[in-house]
């Protein structure tokens, strides 16, 4: 929904407004200078009496949703735009993770011009999911690392981080090295919205040497950094005993080197064998499926963010592996979690990619607070992949842009709060 042309003044009337600071207003109406889309300049907040007085509102554009819920854009923490040309795919989660990542080494593309497409494919389908912000998982087709997601996320000034995904495990250590040195130079002096970050794919592709060099990377660049973590059954075979599907897949490969064995296969979980990188960067980690008190201490200590994609989770299968996700036990002890799609391959959404609906799935699910689900998708999301949090609330000032998701009536008199209207409903969040 673009409604009037950059610089003119919109008064956006609805049910109500709230934001995950826990400000609500009900009912709302906004002033907003329209910037360059999605981003707008909030001049007034308040209920429609207070607004009126407002000297702006006599000549605004008025933007009348009287059934609708107005929040915040969302941050979409973790997905891969690069693989949405794949589309929504069955999984039997029987058969394994590496089964899947075969299927998607096939499937992906691998040609820049392609993977642009597929990248630009992404955007449109997070604007319609009403995202405004990503923490996007660069890929490297056939292992090897490539700017081309960032430079489409750069090109369409689309706000927040493409992280630079690499492998390097057994032979390919220095190799790996060597590319991403040479890759992060040529992203030096871009003035956009996106950020280049750091992402070592995982323990189990990534050896621990990579990860401390990534770390101390990041933190003299100022980069940042992010990996998959405690993820898969296989992940934690592997890590712990060195053995498992994924020491198999490395052997097919021909990158697998005993040297490995230094660091991997000594009874450890994937966090406990990370938990000195963890402490070394602020690490933005996905998924987390299975996490032990000693690893939530962990994350909590080191201040890690852990990005949560609980249609992801579903997908695979992880709770009938790993027990329900810990992500309620680990907003208790102070992590910031945020919430994530994934790729589009293991949503059941064709037409958006968007963390509202894994909102949804947890609101429904398992109760969760709406409030708490608001700051997942906003504040949190924002502070996870590193940008401005105050652009993904309700202050007066520019902000990443607003959303609205039908609610289909008005307030009940028990008084919910107003998010909860729009994860109950069945409505699409529309992007302002």
């Amino acid at each position: 929904m673009n409604q009037g042309p950059v610089g003119s003044i919109l008064r956006i009337n609805a049910l109500a407004a709230c934001d995950g600071t826990g400000f609500v207003c009900a009912p709302a109406s906004i002033l907003a200078q329209r910037l360059a889309p999605p981003s707008l300049r909030l001049l007034a907040v308040g209920h429609p009496r207070e607004i009126d007085a407002h000297p702006a509102a006599a000549t605004a554009l008025p933007v009348d949703l009287p059934t609708s819920i107005v929040t915040p854009a969302f941050v979409n923490a973790h997905t891969h735009l690069d693989l949405t040309h794949i589309g929504p795919t069955p999984h039997d989660p029987d058969s394994g993770f590496v089964s899947w990542v075969n299927l998607v080494r096939t499937a992906r593309h691998s040609e820049p011009d392609h993977i642009a497409a597929s990248v630009r494919r992404g955007i449109e389908l997070s604007r319609a999911g009403g995202v405004a912000a990503v923490g996007d998982i660069a890929g490297a087709p056939a292992g090897i690392p490539n700017l081309t997601p960032y430079r489409t996320l750069a090109k369409a000034d689309f706000e927040g981080c493409s992280f630079l995904e690499f492998f390097g495990i057994g032979t390919t250590i220095d190799k790996c090295r060597q590319i991403v040195n040479q890759l992060l130079s040529e992203t030096v002096g871009c003035t956009c919205r996106t950020r280049i970050g750091l992402q070592p794919h995982a323990p189990n592709t990534v050896d621990i040497r990579l990860y401390r060099w990534a770390a101390d990377l990041a933190q003299s660049r100022r980069l940042p950094i992010s990996t998959h973590l405690s993820e898969t059954p296989e992940e934690a075979q592997f890590v712990a005993s060195g053995s498992g599907p994924q020491r198999t897949f490395l052997e097919r490969l021909g990158i697998w080197h005993d040297s490995i064995l230094e660091h991997i296969g000594h009874g450890q979980s994937p966090v406990a064998h990370l938990a000195p990188v963890l402490s070394a960067a602020p690490f933005l980690v996905a998924h987390v499926n299975n996490a032990d008190d000693a690893a939530i201490e962990t994350l909590a200590r080191s201040g890690t963010s852990v990005a949560y994609c609980p249609r992801a989770s579903a997908y695979f299968g992880a709770e009938r592996r790993f027990g329900p996700h810990r992500y309620r036990e680990m907003l208790s002890a102070g992590i910031n979690v945020a919430l994530g799609t994934d790729s589009i391959i293991n949503l059941d959404t064709a037409d958006r990619i968007s963390p509202f609906d894994d909102a949804r799935l947890l609101s429904r699910r398992d109760g969760t607070d709406p409030l708490v689900l608001l700051r997942m998708l906003t504040l949190n999301g924002a502070r996870a992949i590193g940008v401005d949090t105050a652009r993904f609330t309700l202050e007066l000032g520019e902000t990443s842009g607003l959303v609205a998701v039908d609610a289909g009536g008005t307030i009940p008199g028990a008084n919910p709060h107003p998010f909860s209207l729009a994860l109950q409903s069945g409505s699409k969040p529309v992007l302002l």
